[in-house]
C-alpha cells in the first residue's frame, strides 16, 4: 500500500531496470514515464491494455517488471495482470488503484500480483514499490 512519501534525497533510484507502464489516462503516462525514466528506469508506457499486452507477448523478457492500474477501459488491470503472469509467472507486477476492496486484494494476490499502490502516488511511491519487488522483499 502507498506509504509516506520518500525525501527527494531518499527516493530510491533505478538501475536501468525496463517497466511497463500501463494506465489509461495520458497525461499520467507522460508524467510519469518522465520522471521515472528521470529516476533510472527505462520506461515502456501505453494507455491501452491491448497495445501493452501485445508489446509484453512479443518481448517478455524485455521487461523487469509491470506496474498497471486496476480501472481500465475494455480489459481491467487484474485481467492484464493475470494475462501478463500466464505468460511469464516470474515477472514482478504491481497493481496501482484508487480503492479495493479486501475481496479484490486476495484475487490479486492469489494470481500473483506482488504489490498494491495506492492512488495517488507519487514517483517515490512506484519507486520504492519497483525495488521491494525485484529485491524479492514481497
Amino acid at each position: 500500500m502507498s506509504a509516506t512519501p520518500l525525501q527527494p534525497e531518499q527516493a530510491l533510484p533505478g538501475q536501468g531496470e525496463c517497466v511497463l507502464f500501463l494506465d489509461d489516462e495520458e497525461p499520467l503516462v507522460q508524467l510519469a514515464s518522465r520522471m521515472l525514466a528521470r529516476m533510472g528506469y527505462r520506461v515502456v508506457a501505453f494507455t491501452r491494455a491491448s497495445e501493452a499486452l501485445e508489446a509484453f507477448r512479443s518481448e517478455p523478457g524485455r521487461f523487469d517488471v509491470v506496474l498497471t492500474d486496476l480501472s481500465m477501459p475494455g480489459a481491467s488491470g487484474m485481467d492484464f495482470a493475470r494475462s501478463v503472469l500466464e505468460i511469464r509467472p516470474d515477472i514482478p507486477v504491481i497493481l496501482a488503484t484508487g480503492h479495493i476492496a479486501p475481496p479484490d486484494l486476495q484475487r490479486a494476490r492469489h494470481i500473483g500480483v506482488r504489490e498494491v499502490i495506492l492512488k495517488p502516488s507519487t514517483i517515490e511511491d512506484m519507486s520504492r514499490a519497483f525495488r521491494r519487488v525485484l529485491s524479492g522483499v514481497c
